[in-house]
């Protein structure tokens, strides 16, 4: 549908004037024959492509969105500079006028498009526009959602930097119709920060502490799921190998597999401590920030590796309508982000959390960390903040967070040819073992055809016993996935020749 065209003018019922209305190009026109109100939203290079309608309808007020609202920024965005000093965020298109106008129309406001109930989803899409101001005030609506929305939305942020905006009204509007422009005035440029108290009591720390202790989800090999409980969440994975030594298959099949858990290894007979058999989980998304791999090649890659076919090589003969299937099995739940040779950790940021709160993405791989470092001053201090909020992240929102990281060159023998991966020859080492909850190395010689990758655990902050060799892993040159194996047979790769391409 068209967008619609109409006329700037004041709203008398809501205290707003003319020149506000024109500020944002807040219009009255006409729909299905009612009067209306037009809000027009523009995308991220200041073209309009939605509008959201209001009018009344037998007394009924009603709403409606034209065009495409899912292409849109925050109402207003586009009206202001993109960094400043503060800027306040509203729950409505009037409530961001309002608050403009008794600030004479100069300092940054917006408004979220869908109300509190998606209030983090839509802010998450701009986490790194807004991450430019110093201080962020959120002047929501007083009522119950608005203040559920103001907690999940402060957690977008970083620490200290969002404050909230209480008032004796329901809304910015309605101070302002009601003639107390000063006061509201007031309430927003004397703000609380939401730094939360670290303060508790038993009481409130009770109930969480009476929770039986969970497995985790299933890794795709049982051995692994048995020595560390499964995959935990609100954790971060650190994982370092050397060339050649399955890393990139093996991060393939974690994702794979919790994508299509019907694929996993059988962990029948697994339990927990009160007998219940270990629960397969549903179809999770995953979301994927590869630095040095094109996502429609990761795609091919695990279509095939839900196949069964190495898909990467020229001579293995394959269905296409089969690989069509596999393909459609994975959509909706593969979420890559086409961060192919990016730098910039705030834009990742944004979108890591654009994933969590508006997909329900909770499994995560980025791969390689030191990306992220490449180019910063101090790569050391860059990577230790770095790790310190994607920990925070992981906590915060209940995801898990696989970050695979390069190895510095050790002592002896390379990791190559099957030298033990320790902690501190992960780059950065201190910053990745210092946020870490769990750290995993992955060794092979690969100058060996017979030698199996071995699963080393290195860090295990929860229960402190998945350290050492976990379990052995081998190559299946048919499938192209990685197979348990046990580590003391050896567990060669199947019809061995090159390995170059692992």
């Amino acid at each position: 549908m068209d967008l619609l065209t109409g006329v700037v003018e004041a709203i008398p019922k809501r205290g707003l004037t003319r020149d506000t209305a024109d500020k944002f190009g807040y219009k009255v026109g006409t729909f299905k024959g009612h009067k209306a109100h037009i809000a027009t939203y523009h995308d991220a290079a200041g073209r309009p492509v939605a509008q959201k309608i209001r009018w009344l309808e037998d007394g009924k007020k009603q709403f409606t969105w034209i065009g495409d609202p899912k292409a849109a920024t925050l109402y207003g965005q586009n009206v202001w500079r993109d960094a400043g000093k503060m800027i306040v965020i509203t729950e409505g298109e009037l409530d961001a006028l309002a608050v403009s106008q008794v600030q004479n129309n100069r300092w940054p406001v917006v408004s979220i498009p869908n109300g509190a109930g998606g209030a983090a989803r839509d802010l998450a899409k701009q986490v790194a526009w807004l991450e430019r101001f110093e201080k962020i005030v959120l002047c929501f609506d007083m009522d119950e959602p608005g203040r559920q929305a103001v907690e999940a939305c402060a957690k977008l942020f970083t620490p200290g930097k969002v404050f909230d905006c209480r008032l004796p009204l329901k809304d910015a509007c309605d101070m302002v119709k009601h003639h107390r422009s000063a006061e509201l005035v007031d309430a927003l440029w004397g703000a609380k920060s939401t730094r939360p108290d670290g303060i508790k009591t038993v009481a409130d720390l009770r109930e969480k502490a009476l929770e039986v202790t969970q497995w985790g989800l299933p890794w795709p090999w049982r051995s692994l799921t048995e020595r560390t409980y499964g995959i935990q969440r609100r954790y971060v994975y650190s994982w370092g190998a050397g060339v050649g030594s399955g890393k990139t298959t093996t991060m393939k099949q974690l994702m794979l597999t919790a994508m299509r858990p019907d694929l996993l290894e059988s962990h029948e007979g697994l339990v927990d401590y009160a007998g219940n058999p270990i629960v397969i989980p549903p179809p999770r998304k995953v979301g994927t920030i590869l630095f040095e791999e094109n996502p429609a090649k990761t795609l091919r890659s695990l279509a095939g590796m839900a196949m069964g076919k190495r898909l990467n090589k020229p001579d293995v003969p394959y269905d296409p309508a089969e690989l069509e299937a596999a393909i459609d099995s994975l959509d909706g739940l593969f979420l890559p982000l086409d961060m192919f040779g990016a730098r910039d950790w705030d834009t990742v940021k944004a979108n890591v959390l654009y994933l969590i709160l508006a997909e329900g993405v909770l499994d995560i791989w980025v791969d390689p960390l030191t990306a992220l470092v490449a180019n910063a001053d101090d790569e050391r201090r860059a990577l230790d903040e770095i790790m310190a909020e994607l920990s925070g992240i992981a906590e915060a929102h209940g995801a898990t967070i696989h970050l695979v990281s390069h190895l510095t060159t050790p002592q002896g023998t390379a990791h190559e040819e099957g030298g033990r991966v320790l902690e501190k020859h992960f780059t950065g080492s201190r910053a990745i073992a210092r946020w870490s909850h769990a750290m995993i190395g992955l060794e092979r010689d690969k100058q060996d055809p017979d030698s199996p990758t071995t699963v080393r655990g290195l860090k295990d902050r929860e229960f402190g016993e998945a350290v050492g060799p976990l379990l052995g892993l081998t190559f299946d040159r048919e499938t192209g996935r990685m197979v348990e194996c046990p580590l003391e047979s050896g567990c060669p790769f199947k019809d061995e020749t090159q390995n170059h391409d692992l």
